[in-house]
């Protein structure tokens, strides 16, 4: 039996007299519009989102952060002090006793603020709402993520136009170059896994000894290029450990495969562009060896209403890396 249509203007179509109509025009035409339709209906839209990856920002896990000092202070200052004199054999009678005596000094950072926002208009509003998408959630992400980059890379590598030195910049670092191997290079990939031992116990025992036994070191940073090498090199041919596995069992001072860090920072920050061990004292005595310094993480402002344009300021006070014992850490390049 014959299917029967009913059209839009009330008109019934028996529906094999359509098709035989269909099939024998020349020619069947579908609109711009019509075309845009049928693919839409053909759509399938999924729910999850594969966003755009950014690598993992380092520079606060590395260093910890301090707030105090709250969002008003302009500078941030510590104190240090040092102690001078000491006894020596006297006669009995003597009345010029050595004297010891005290010496302190002062290093101040400077507090600024870093700013960022995100905004949107009223038709950006009407969209989000018919489409679902969390608007102002992604714009305010997205904000988010650009502060925090500004922060890692200032505390790296550090920003001239805003005054900060960082990490790589600090001349009071330690610095040194590790030995060239039996084939005249330094590079690991050029020495033997002994060389390449030999290189991280040096650096992590050179520190401990150089600071008299003050520092005594907790991690080591390297590239991910150079941590996948020793990771996944055999200590010799016949070992069933790689360098990494050995060292951190045999090491006096690093222990465990965690203290030894891939960082996407280190890649090319040795003495002219070459890989580089960072060997690092985190805290001495009870005291942190560097810091962070924020004093007012990002905060977000009330909304700002410009014609059609909603505004969210947001801004954070920040003073950059502080490294208050340079001796704690040692750069070693040429790796």
């Amino acid at each position: 039996m014959p299917k029967i249509v009913r059209l839009t203007d009330g008109e019934e179509v028996e529906l094999t007299s359509a098709i035989e109509n269909i099939q024998k025009s020349e020619q069947v035409t579908l609109s711009d519009s019509d075309a845009v339709f049928f693919q839409r209906q053909l759509e399938y839209i999924e729910q999850q989102s594969y966003d755009i990856l950014y690598p993992e920002l380092e520079a606060r896990e590395c260093f910890g952060v301090d707030n105090s000092g709250g969002p008003g202070v302009t500078t941030l200052t510590y104190r240090s002090y040092d102690h001078v004199g000491k006894a020596q054999v006297i006669n009995a009678r003597a009345t010029d006793l050595p004297k010891s005596n005290i010496s302190g000094k002062e290093e101040s950072i400077t507090v600024k603020s870093v700013g960022t926002a995100y905004d949107f208009d009223i038709d950006e509003v009407n969209a989000a709402a018919v489409t679902g998408m969390p608007l102002e959630g992604r714009k305010a992400n997205a904000a988010t993520h650009g502060y925090e980059q500004y922060i890692n890379s200032a505390v790296w590598y550090g920003d001239k136009l805003g005054g900060f030195v960082g990490f790589f910049g600090n001349k009071d670092i330690t610095r040194a170059s590790v030995a060239k191997g039996a084939s005249g290079k330094t590079e690991w990939e050029h020495k033997t896994p002994g060389e390449v031992l030999a290189d991280l116990n040096n650096a992590t025992g050179a520190m401990y000894d150089s600071t008299l036994k003050i520092m005594r070191p907790s991690e080591v940073w390297l590239s991910v290029a150079k941590w996948n090498y020793i990771r996944s090199t055999p200590r010799s041919e016949n070992s069933d450990k790689t360098i990494l596995q050995y060292f951190v069992e045999n090491n006096e001072f690093i222990r465990g495969a965690d203290a030894i860090k891939p960082l996407n920072a280190v890649k090319g920050y040795g003495d002219k562009g070459s890989e580089c061990m960072i060997v690092v004292c985190k805290e001495v005595r009870g005291h942190k060896t560097m810091r962070i310094r924020e004093p007012l993480p990002l905060e977000w402002m009330p909304v700002q209403l410009h014609g059609l344009t909603y505004e969210i300021p947001g801004r954070g006070r920040f003073a950059g890396l502080q490294v208050m014992y340079p001796a704690a850490i040692s750069i070693n390049s040429g790796i």
